[in-house]
């Protein structure tokens, strides 16, 4: 797991410091938070067995031996920031617009080939990661009068997580040359949170925020090499076309923990 700066949205908070402060979450308030986010996606968000025949490619006969290769897909959980704008649509109500920016995910692969009774082969390792954007926007709830410190809320909307793949390798690798194709996709679904901001005093537009947040995210993957597969009776490997394209239930907990300054125009 690994830390990012924020110091870029520390900065815009502060920038919010100039404009008159509201204290209480009457209708037209504004609320700016910023913080740190930690992102913890499913553990195994992906698993598939291919079934197929094998030939010896050294013989001349066709033996047509069956193969069984499974694939798994696990990931690993980062620690980034987030920033969100939430509006006070009406007493009690407000929209918000939140972002987790850049959460590099650890992406790591496990094949396992079963031939003739036994694991012929496998291979554990990491094929790279990829940096996970998630927007979202939600409609909260606030039960409590305007003017209490403590602010609880839930909220329930939409998200958007968009992956970018600038370090993710190939998954299978062949005398030091790149061989295989892997992909993810974006997704776009449902979200909801529980949150409470703890405000430092009546008179103060500074809070401190507490969430937690799941997002129903399930992109499409695809993945596309030529698998060797060691058959017990075969002199060398046969090489199996494993292809796989279908969504993973990558699902995420966001954790957010960050300051709040509130206003209005």
């Amino acid at each position: 797991m690994r830390t990012k700066s924020i110091l870029l949205p520390l900065a815009i908070a502060a920038a919010a410091a100039a404009t008159p402060a509201l204290a209480q979450y009457n209708e037209g308030s504004v609320l700016v938070r910023i913080g740190a986010s930690y992102v913890d996606p499913d553990d195994d968000v992906f698993g598939v067995t291919q079934s197929f025949l094998a030939d010896d490619p050294t013989t001349d006969d066709v033996e047509e031996v069956p193969v069984d290769i499974t694939s798994t897909l696990s990931l690993d959980d980062d620690t980034t920031w987030f920033i969100s704008f939430a509006w006070m649509a009406a007493d009690h109500w407000g929209v918000e617009l939140y972002h987790s920016n850049s959460a590099d995910l650890d992406a790591y692969s496990t094949v396992s080939v079963f031939a003739e009774g036994v694991v012929t082969n496998s291979a554990v390792g990491s094929i790279g990661d990829f940096e996970t954007n998630t927007t979202s926007l939600f409609a909260n709830w606030y039960p409590l009068d305007a003017t209490c410190l403590i602010q609880p809320y839930v909220g329930v909307g939409v998200s958007y997580l968009d992956i970018e793949q600038d370090y993710l390798r190939p998954v299978y690798v062949d005398d030091a040359v790149d061989v295989g194709l892997v992909n993810f996709g974006s997704d776009f679904s449902w979200t909801a949170q529980v949150g409470v901001d703890f405000n430092f005093g009546r008179d103060s537009a500074w809070q401190v925020n507490v969430s937690a947040m799941y997002v129903d995210a399930s992109p499409e993957l695809e993945i596309g090499y030529n698998q060797p597969a060691n058959v017990p009776s075969f002199v060398e490997p046969d090489f199996l076309p494993l292809r796989v394209r279908q969504d993973i239930d990558i699902d995420p907990w966001i954790f957010n923990l960050g300051v709040g300054y509130k206003f209005s125009f």
